[in-house]
């Protein structure tokens, strides 16, 4: 196991690098197209995109993150970042957690009443929230509680601004968890749908063992890999959908910040954002890949 952590801890420290590079590159290639007479010689660009990289990574190792300039004075990176990641992943663990619990529920009442005639509606809907855009299903939402408070006059949640109470959330929350209850829901049935066709499954229910013991340490155990999986492809999803539902939320976290950063051409705050969103990702991937090698021996093995 510790050999395939230290791979991967190399590889995630590779990755940092490519990040850091291209963020500074794509915004060099941002500042040229907005010149008079712009130069294409990208590979001098990458050089000076190279040359910023080692220079960031040798200020960051030093504490000097660098600072961005607001109404209030000379703010430090590390102050935003602290401030609009917070909110960010409270944001983002609220939906996951609720996508998750929800995704499971369903899933696995769905995988266990396979000839019931509420899977093929409830497989329709997770194709249908998967396939659903980010920005539609915020924009509905938002639509349908206005247009509820002006004919009700009664204001069930916010549809914008920032607060860790249920109706400044709930919108926001709702959203991002949409496409991942829809995949963990259907990754959930898939794989519970597979293994109760399983011969050792068979075995088990003719051997006469009680419901519990055939669903707990049989069919739940042998579906966690794939249902693990699920979870850290929706955390993909959640991520891509974060500067969206930010955006239209007003939701001051990670990834409008980085909306604006890149407006305003704040190379330095638009690097610290991108490489804290993209290593956030490969640590929980991380995270995931060892939880999948202590739930399936033969992956723990493998690791070896």
């Amino acid at each position: 196991m510790l050999p395939f952590i230290g791979r991967r801890l190399v590889f995630i420290a590779f990755v940092c690098v490519v990040i850091v590079f291209f963020v500074h590159l794509g915004m060099l290639m941002v500042r040229n197209s907005e010149v008079t007479r712009p130069q294409y010689d990208l590979w001098g660009q990458g050089r000076v995109a190279w040359v910023l990289t080692r220079d960031f990574f040798a200020n960051a190792l030093k504490g000097d993150w660098g600072v961005v300039y607001e109404r209030r004075g000379a703010i430090p990176v590390q102050d935003v970042l602290a401030d609009t990641y917070a909110k960010s992943m409270g944001l983002l663990a609220s939906a996951l957690a609720l996508a998750t619990v929800v995704g499971l529920t369903l899933g696995t009442v769905a995988g266990f009443a396979r000839r019931s005639r509420l899977t093929f509606p409830l497989l329709t809907a997770t194709v249908l929230g998967i396939s659903t855009p980010t920005f539609f299903a915020a924009l509905i939402l938002q639509v349908a509680e206005i247009r509820f408070f002006q004919e009700t006059n009664i204001r069930l949640v916010y549809v914008s601004g920032f607060g860790w109470d249920i109706q400044h959330m709930l919108l926001p929350v709702l959203v991002l968890a949409a496409r991942p209850v829809a995949y963990i829901t259907r990754s959930t049935f898939l794989a519970l749908h597979d293994i109760l066709q399983e011969d050792y499954i068979r075995t088990a229910w003719a051997k006469g063992l009680p419901r519990r013991q055939v669903i707990n340490p049989h069919a739940l155990r042998n579906a966690a890999v794939p249902v693990l999986t699920s979870v850290g492809v929706s955390l993909r999803f959640a991520l891509a959908s974060l500067p969206i539902v930010e955006f239209f939320f007003a939701w001051p976290g990670l990834g409008a910040r980085l909306l604006q950063a890149i407006r305003a051409g704040e190379t330095q705050l638009v690097v610290v954002l991108a490489l804290a969103l993209g290593l956030t990702f490969l640590l929980v991937n991380l995270a995931l890949d060892i939880a999948f090698r202590l739930v399936d021996p033969r992956l723990r093995e493998a690791a070896t």
